[in-house]
């Protein structure tokens, strides 16, 4: 398990766990990103966010919620 910051770019890679606040929480579900779902770093950094590919989806995270998203 690392944390999603730390993954390399194009790794497919389940999420393990969200620590996030419940609002934080509720904006991610709308996206797709969930536990359980498989995430993939497009970019990183990119104006202190990363582009993440969820489903057929792309969301820029910022980094901070990128360290609490476990993988």
């Amino acid at each position: 398990m690392m944390r999603l910051s730390l993954a390399p770019i194009g790794e497919i890679n389940p999420v393990k766990a969200i620590w996030v606040e419940d609002t934080i929480r509720a904006i991610l579900e709308e996206v797709g990103l969930t536990v359980d779902c498989e995430v993939c770093i497009v970019l990183k950094p990119y104006d202190d966010a990363f582009i993440v590919g969820v489903k057929d989806k792309r969301i820029a995270i910022g980094e901070e919620i990128a360290r609490r998203i476990i993988v």
